[in-house]
């Protein structure tokens, strides 16, 4: 029985073809969401929260992010993980992708920088006042691990710091001789390593509870967006002179399937509103 009305109808609809002169067609408009699928690195995680909602509403998209150590993301994506946008906070791993063959039109750009500061416990039980007070015997330090961007740049600064002014041979010496084998006194004091420079954030706040550690080596952005948000740490200045720059790069990724659309966030960094957005976190341009 459902064969013969199935058949009937069929027959039906080819004769209303054959009157109207051909068969009518609806056209369906998809309301379905784009996705964009960003690579970042933990530092910038606060800086791109704060654009999302309006780029979503603007563009009637869904920013999928994905933040973590830069090369641990690149990793990810030379492995064939799902990626449109990478922004890491080490512009070696853009311009390595770049390399490999892996961006949409070969091309990658450096959008922000950044430097280092050290956050301290809440309370500083340790009573560090200086960057000499990290190398002293007893103090607990947790940085990122070497391999990641912000405990390489750490490490080029303490070396930074060793040469500058713990060398007697250079014209900055410190005459009091607190910063000889400085790299390697402040490395002894590391009790942990991390594996983004967000987790040394979280540890060091939480010392005041845990008593774990008394310091931590970590962004200008982070020390930023604790003033931003009122919460009650302190962060103790690195010189420029002896502070290791970290420069940020942006890419598309080649295999996107939404060039247009991650165009419009990348070219969202270099505009006016992206560069102020940055800056008022702790970036520089």
């Amino acid at each position: 029985m459902h064969k013969k009305f199935s058949a009937i109808a069929f027959t039906a609809i080819i004769a209303s073809a054959s009157i109207t002169g051909g068969l009518i067609y609806t056209t369906y408009t998809s309301n379905q969401t784009a996705e964009l699928r960003i690579f970042t690195a933990a530092s910038l995680t606060h800086v791109i929260a704060n654009m999302t909602k309006q780029f979503e509403q603007a563009n009637n998209c869904k920013l999928l992010i994905n933040s973590g150590s830069s090369g641990a993301l690149y990793t990810q994506i030379a492995e064939g993980s799902p990626c449109d946008i990478y922004m890491s906070a080490d512009n070696r791993w853009t311009n390595q992708l770049k390399t490999d063959g892996f961006l949409y039109q070969n091309t990658a750009i450096n959008f922000a920088s950044n430097s280092l500061e050290v956050i301290l416990a809440p309370g500083n039980p340790a009573g560090i006042t200086s960057l000499a007070d990290l190398a002293k015997p007893g103090i607990k330090l947790v940085i990122a691990e070497p391999a990641v961007p912000a405990g390489n740049y750490a490490n080029q600064t303490l070396w930074k710091i060793d040469s500058t002014w713990g060398n007697p041979s250079s014209p900055q010496y410190d005459a009091s001789g607190a910063y000889v084998n400085y790299n390697a006194s402040v490395y002894s004091n590391v009790r942990s390593y991390e594996s983004n420079v967000e987790n040394v954030v979280g540890q060091v706040s939480l010392s005041g509870t845990t008593g774990l550690y008394d310091a931590g080596i970590v962004y200008t952005s982070d020390g930023i967006y604790s003033n931003l948000t009122d919460q009650q740490i302190k962060f103790l200045k690195i010189p420029p002179e002896v502070n290791q720059k970290a420069m940020y790069g942006i890419a598309i990724i080649e295999l996107t399937s939404q060039p247009e659309l991650a165009q419009k966030f990348m070219n969202f960094w270099t505009s006016d509103q992206g560069k102020s957005l940055l800056i008022h976190y702790g970036f520089c341009i």
